[in-house]
C-alpha cells in the first residue's frame, strides 16, 4: 500500500510539473502577441507552483513580460520596469548565466531609470522616495559581489552618483540608522569619496554621544584630506566643544617637537592657532577675538613660514598664509566702517587703518598670486579641492583690489572666477 501511495505522489509532482511548463509556454505565447495579462497569469502560477517556483526560466520570462510593457507606450507611464528588477535578480539568484546578455540589459536599463527617478525626488527634497530609489541602482550595481558589470566603467559612475544620493538622502532625511551605513561605506568610493562624509559621519556620532568614535572619525578624516578647512575646523571645534583645547595644542605641539621639519605638523599647528584666533560657533558664526589673538596671530604666521620653508610648492600651504593676512585685513575693515564721524581726528584714525589694512593686502597678495599662476595653466586637471582653493584665491584678490579702487584688475579677475566657474 505505501508503494502505491509513493507512486501516486509521484505521478502528482510529475503532472503537476508538466502542467506549469506547459503555463511556462503559454506565458511565452502570450507575450508575443502583447497579451500580458495573460502572460503574467501563467507565468504567476508556474512560479507558485513548489515544482517550477525555481524555474530560472518562468523567472526570466517575468521579467522579460515587464520589460517588453515597459517598451509599449500604453503601459510605459506606469513603469513596469521596476517590477522587471526582482526576477531578473532571482534567476541571477538560481541561474547566473541564464539569458545572461539580457538579463544585464535588463537591469542596467532599470538601474539608469531608477538613478534618473532618484535625483528627481532628492533635488524635489523627497529625501526618503530618494534613498529607496537610488538603492536600486546601488543593489543592481553590486549584484554578485560587483562582479556583474565588472568593467562597465560608465555604470560604475552612474552607481556612485546613486551610492550618493542613497548616503546624502538618509542623512539629510533623518534617517540615521540607515544614513551611517550608507556613508561608511560612500567615503571610502574611488570616485564620489569626500572629506564632507566623514563629517556628516562625525555628525551623526556627536548627536549620538559617541565621543570615541566622532573624534576616531575626524582624525581618520584628518589624516586623509590633512589641508581641508572644514575638517581642520571640525576638529579643533571638537577639543574646544569638549573642553580640551590644551590637549589638541600640546598634540600639535608635541608632533612638532619631534619631527621640527616635518611641514604638515608645522602646518597643522599654524592652523590650530589661526582656528583659535577666529573662532566660530557650532553654527559657523564668528565669535568674540580672544584675549591672546595677538600672540595667536604671531605664533600662526611663525608656523605657516616653517611649513612653506620645507615645501614651497604645496599651494594648500600658500592659500592659508595668505587667508590669514587677509582675514585680519577684513577686521580691520569692519574697524574703518566704524568710523563713522566726520572729524579731523576721525579721518587720521581712518586712514591710519586703512594704511594698516593695506599693508595686510601687500602681505596676502604673493601667496594668493602665486596659487593662480600655478593653478591656472592646469585648471582642467585639478581636483574639486584645488580649483576651490584657485576660485577662493581670485575672489581674495579681486575684493582687495576692488577695496583700492584698482577697478580693471578687480574686473580682470572676475572675468576669470566667471570662467572658472563654468
Amino acid at each position: 500500500m505505501k508503494k502505491v501511495l509513493v507512486a501516486l505522489i509521484a505521478l502528482t509532482v510529475t503532472v503537476s510539473a508538466e502542467a506549469q511548463k506547459k503555463n511556462i509556454q503559454s506565458a511565452s505565447n502570450s507575450l508575443k502577441y502583447k497579451e500580458y495579462s495573460e502572460a503574467l497569469k501563467y507565468i504567476d502560477e508556474a512560479l507558485n507552483d513548489p515544482s517550477t517556483k525555481d524555474d530560472p526560466k518562468a523567472w526570466y520570462i517575468k521579467g522579460l513580460i515587464y520589460m517588453s510593457m515597459q517598451n509599449d507606450p500604453g503601459y510605459k507611464d506606469d513603469n513596469p520596469y521596476k517590477k522587471a528588477v526582482e526576477p531578473y535578480m532571482k534567476v541571477l539568484e538560481i541561474k547566473p548565466g541564464y539569458e545572461s546578455n539580457n538579463v544585464k540589459q535588463g537591469l542596467l536599463f532599470a538601474a539608469y531609470n531608477y538613478y534618473n527617478e532618484s535625483v528627481q525626488s532628492y533635488n524635489n527634497k523627497k529625501y526618503p522616495e530618494a534613498y529607496t530609489l537610488s538603492k536600486y541602482t546601488v543593489d543592481i550595481h553590486n549584484a554578485q559581489d560587483g562582479k556583474l558589470f565588472e568593467g562597465n566603467k560608465g555604470f560604475d559612475t552612474v552607481a556612485a552618483g546613486a551610492a550618493v544620493i542613497n548616503a546624502y538622502s538618509a542623512y539629510y532625511g533623518k534617517d540615521m540608522e540607515n544614513a551611517l551605513p550608507a556613508l561608511q561605506t560612500l567615503k571610502d568610493n574611488p570616485i564620489e569619496g569626500n572629506a564632507s562624509i566623514y563629517l556628516m559621519i562625525a555628525d551623526i556620532y556627536r548627536n549620538e554621544g559617541n565621543n570615541a568614535k566622532e573624534l576616531e572619525t575626524i582624525e581618520a578624516a584628518r589624516a586623509k584630506y590633512p589641508t581641508n578647512e572644514n575638517v581642520r575646523n571640525e576638529e579643533l571645534n571638537y577639543y574646544i566643544r569638549t573642553n580640551q583645547q590644551d590637549k589638541l595644542l600640546k598634540k600639535l605641539k608635541d608632533a612638532v617637537a619631534s619631527e621640527p621639519n616635518n611641514p604638515i605638523y608645522q602646518y597643522n599647528l599654524a592652523n590650530a592657532y589661526t582656528n583659535m584666533a577666529f573662532p566660530k560657533d557650532a553654527d559657523g558664526n564668528s565669535m568674540d577675538r580672544p584675549e591672546n589673538y595677538d600672540q595667536l596671530l604671531t605664533d600662526a604666521e611663525a608656523g605657516f613660514k616653517k611649513a612653506l620653508d620645507a615645501d614651497p610648492d604645496n599651494m594648500g600651504y600658500h592659500y592659508d598664509m595668505g587667508v590669514l593676512y587677509y582675514n585680519q585685513s577684513a577686521e580691520i575693515t569692519n574697524a574703518m566702517n566704524d568710523v563713522t564721524g566726520t572729524t579731523a581726528e576721525d579721518d587720521k584714525k581712518w586712514n591710519a587703518l586703512k594704511e594698516k589694512r593695506n599693508a595686510l593686502f601687500a602681505k596676502a597678495m604673493p601667496y594668493f598670486e602665486k596659487i593662480v599662476n600655478t593653478f591656472e595653466p592646469q585648471f582642467d586637471k585639478l581636483s574639486n579641492d584645488d580649483k576651490s582653493i584657485y576660485v577662493n584665491s581670485l575672489r581674495a584678490m579681486r575684493e582687495m583690489y576692488a577695496k583700492q579702487n584698482m577697478l580693471d584688475k578687480s574686473k580682470e579677475l572676475k572675468e576669470k572666477i566667471d570662467a572658472a566657474m563654468q
